[in-house]
């Protein structure tokens, strides 16, 4: 059979009939741009696992390599030859590069508006919860636009990348430079005996600093609010509870949350043995997980 133009991707099949040997041809062509849609994706794939972790990226990968597989173009196709004898259809079906690359040009441009858009947005970003999703988004939008980028020049088209690539690298050295300024500072009633208690159990987790080691620039600030103990007496003895609120804010004094808790202590003979013992309550039940959970968000990834 006749053979399609240098340089172009080939399918050729044999069937009963005409359009069962296109089909057949076809999807033959969209294996090759799938083999380089797949080599191209765990290029990318290996690249961003040992930074930002697979979860995120691999979903990524498995969406485009799905599109790729029904030939998204399938219309500038072209049969360059058909064959009839013994009562069997051969055809020869071309697709020459500059086609096949068309959809993954305007994915590449897709892609390459989303990533500087992504930068900018966390450029101008300054609130912490929008600082690491954005971040995040950024990260994503880069594995999507790098693996537009090495599909086209699998396919043979390549193109001066350049800029892009010292944009991101410059936006991830800012971004780190954030991370390395940015502390999580405690600010609580450490004379106390339950905010001692409280500021070793957090540290386990999260290491804070005081004002006292530095002065606040960028980060979290967690101060400690203690109520006075109020007891009363019941069957088994006295009970104490005293109300503890642990508030985020910014280093401005911009209010982020407040995490609630009730301490108890109980004492079968008087109300000093009851708040004696409301320090052991910080470690049981839900109290440490539930802060934990809230302050793992506030925590730069």
């Amino acid at each position: 059979m006749q053979k399609c133009p240098i340089g172009s991707l080939q399918g050729t099949a044999t069937a009963e009939d005409y359009d069962q040997a296109l089909d057949i041809a076809i999807t033959k062509i969209a294996a090759q741009i799938q083999s380089s849609v797949t080599a191209s994706n765990t290029a990318v794939k290996r690249e961003q696992v040992s930074a930002d972790g697979k979860e995120k990226i691999e979903s990524s990968f498995e969406i485009q390599s799905n599109v790729t597989t029904q030939l998204r173009n399938r219309q500038d196709v072209h049969v360059q030859k058909t064959l009839t004898r013994d009562g069997l259809v051969g055809v020869v079906a071309c697709m020459n590069r500059e086609d096949a690359a068309k959809p993954y040009r305007q994915d590449y441009q897709t892609a390459r508006d989303a990533l500087v858009s992504s930068m900018a947005v966390l450029q101008m970003t300054s609130h912490p919860l929008e600082k690491f999703s954005n971040y995040d988004k950024m990260v994503e939008a880069y594995a999507t636009y790098k693996s537009a980028v090495q599909i086209l020049e699998s396919l043979g088209f390549k193109d001066g990348y350049g800029d892009i690539e010292e944009n991101y690298v410059k936006a991830q050295e800012n971004y780190n430079d954030f991370k390395s300024r940015y502390k999580v500072y405690f600010e609580g009633v450490l004379e106390a005996e339950e905010g001692v208690k409280i500021f070793q159990e957090l540290s386990k987790k999260i290491y804070l600093q005081t004002n006292q080691d530095t002065a606040c620039e960028v980060g979290l600030v967690l101060s400690l609010e203690l109520s006075d103990p109020k007891c009363k007496e019941g069957g088994l003895g006295v009970i104490c509870t005293e109300v503890v609120a642990l508030n985020g804010s910014s280093c401005s004094g911009e209010t982020y949350f407040t995490l609630g808790a009730t301490l108890k202590g109980a004492g079968r003979f008087d109300e000093a043995e009851a708040k004696s013992k409301i320090v052991n309550s910080i470690d049981k039940g839900n109290l440490l997980a539930d802060w934990f959970k809230e302050l793992g968000r506030w925590v730069p990834r």
